[in-house]
């Protein structure tokens, strides 16, 4: 194998997630970790004394593609954030804003013109290095630019051995890394109301059947709004936090969207269509819609349509991320909602399991005529403060301003959502109906912190402790799969040829798995049907794709 290393990074992922261990504070390997914060009266980026000022020959504009999410407006062109971002680099960008949902087709069309922004930059996705950058040429590998460029983001390469993982099959470099170290281990999460539990005389559902009967008694007694829906779901039936895809895992199938197969606890590739309880959760969900448990817009609408469901109160009973801090706006609504484990089947359930590896941030395309002063505009956002406003909200009073009344917020606070206590960075409260995103670009933005890094100068805020305390409640509860779908997706670095060939593979079996999910909701699941699915899936070639990745985790594994 090329890069027989990238085992460590492997082990100490997974290490990392089974214990679910506090990291020790430790001794930094960078220079960045106590920035001083800002006395001035605006909010200011890092402030670190031991940080090289970001210098630039003249002004530049640079064309950037921005991810963002469906269910925000953040006007980029106008943040503050941005704005002092110009100010201190001489940086000034023209922004094309595609939403999530237009994201895939956006990219790879721009691909296939050739008509290359400057800068790609999308958190929390992925895109086809491989291809892009190490067959096509498009995206240009920064090894060499790195240390002289970035102050702030490449000491923390080193830290945790994360950069392992980030080297493409040539060994090269080729994106900036996302990361939030938070001490998780999955990311849908099930929710019921329990106010309707209260209100139907039901208990936490722990099985399917108890669960069925808990989704009946919502239907027959009514106990939310009019118009109120038992179970509900959005965003596209492969969305991985609200989607139907799952409520596989309640059924010991970890479906999710990015790869579709599974490895189980010997390391053998599974195509999940093919596992046990596949049949089962789709006679199971099919059952639900025809019997009224589930809503039937659950197949179609979107984020913001499900979401206004939630927050009038018309829902029982879903997936989401967390509580806290989320599109879930309305105070009394969210007081109704509790954590359960997932309700299992027989054979029990298991989730998708995260691993905490650096994912795609901001990628350099060839067109791009100014790599270092990109590189340092990027690295400004990585201070360490500043970094941290962009994800929490500004620190400085003028925050009571910049957010606006619609952050409510709290009696005699001055404003500012993170603060400096003690050298610890920490975040107070969370302004109010998602006023983060009219300020500063939250998970839109740059972040980038390893466990060692950030442990060490952050006080997590409420809704990443949360989630935490989810992850230590589903590891201990045994739900969440062994072994990482991510070590497929992240970790195993395929040829130009095989990743070309995995990513056509992937397209048609992820159109299979969704027609015929959708159909077997609507029509039901009939012997026939089944047997037709399963020859489909034969024809669109789930053998070849699992042979494919099972021949690199092995190779992997064995080097």
């Amino acid at each position: 194998m090329k890069h027989p290393k990238r085992i460590l990074a492997i082990l100490l992922a997974a290490f990392m997630m089974l214990s679910l261990a506090a990291c020790d504070s430790g001794t930094s390997e960078s220079n960045d970790k106590k920035d001083t914060p800002s006395t001035g009266d605006k909010p200011t980026g890092g402030n670190d004394p031991t940080t090289p000022a970001v210098v630039t020959t003249e002004p530049i504009t640079l064309n950037v593609y921005q991810w963002a999410l469906d269910n925000q407006s953040t006007d980029f062109d106008n943040l503050w954030y941005y704005k002092q971002l110009e100010a201190d680099t001489d940086v000034s960008i023209n922004w094309t804003i595609v939403k999530e949902s237009e994201w895939n087709q956006t990219i790879n069309l721009m691909f296939a013109s050739v008509d290359l922004p400057d800068v790609i930059i999308r958190p929390n996705q992925n895109l086809n290095i491989e291809d892009y950058g190490v067959n096509q040429g498009l995206i240009i590998p920064l090894d060499d630019y790195l240390e002289a460029n970035m102050p702030n983001y490449y000491p923390r390469l080193s830290m945790n051995n994360v950069s392992s993982s980030m080297r493409a099959s040539d060994g090269k470099m080729y994106y900036i890394g996302y990361l939030i170290a938070q001490k998780i281990n999955h990311n849908a999460h099930f929710f019921i109301n329990q106010t309707w539990l209260d209100a139907v005389g039901k208990e936490v559902p722990t099985t399917i059947d108890s669960l069925t009967d808990v989704l009946k008694a919502f239907r027959d007694e009514q106990p939310g709004a009019n118009n109120m829906y038992p179970m509900s779901g959005a965003d596209g039936i492969e969305h991985q936090t609200q989607g139907l895809y799952t409520y596989f895992g309640m059924f010991g199938v970890p479906l999710q969207r990015w790869v579709y197969a599974n490895i189980d606890d010997n390391g053998k590739m599974v195509f999940p269509g093919h596992m046990d309880g596949f049949r089962e959760a789709c006679e199971w969900l099919s059952m639900c819609y025809a019997e009224g448990l589930l809503d039937p817009d659950s197949l179609s609408q979107d984020d913001s349509s499900w979401n206004s469901k939630v927050n009038r109160d018309q829902v029982g009973f879903q997936t989401y991320l967390r509580l806290i801090n989320s599109a879930w706006t309305n105070p009394e609504t969210i007081e109704n909602w509790v954590s359960i484990l997932p309700p299992a089947a027989e054979g029990g359930a298991k989730v998708p399991r995260e691993l905490e590896i650096p994912e795609f941030g901001a990628v350099l395309t060839v067109a791009n005529k100014h790599i270092p002063e990109t590189l340092r505009w990027l690295d400004a956002q990585f201070e360490t403060q500043r970094m941290l406003e962009a994800a929490n909200g500004p620190i400085s009073a003028d925050g009571i301003a910049l957010l606006g009344e619609d952050a409510d917020f709290e009696e005699n606070d001055t404003g500012a959502p993170l603060k400096l206590v003690d050298g610890m960075w920490t975040v107070p409260y969370v302004p109010k109906n998602n006023a983060l995103y009219k300020v500063v670009p939250v998970t839109q933005g740059q972040f980038f912190a390893p466990g060692d890094y950030y442990f060490d100068i952050f006080d997590l805020p409420p809704h990443r402790i949360e989630r935490m305390n989810y992850a230590v409640e589903y590891e201990a509860a045994g739900v969440v799969e062994k072994n990482s779908y991510m070590i497929l997706t992240r970790i195993l670095k395929p040829e130009p040829d095989e990743a070309n060939e995995l990513q056509r593979l992937h397209s048609d079996i992820e159109t299979l798995m969704k027609e015929s999910i959708s159909n077997f909701i609507l029509q039901g699941v009939t012997d026939t049907s089944w047997e037709e699915f399963l020859a489909k899936a034969e024809n669109v070639g789930v053998n070849k794709y699992t042979e494919i990745y099972q021949k690199l985790y092995d190779d992997y594994f064995s080097a």
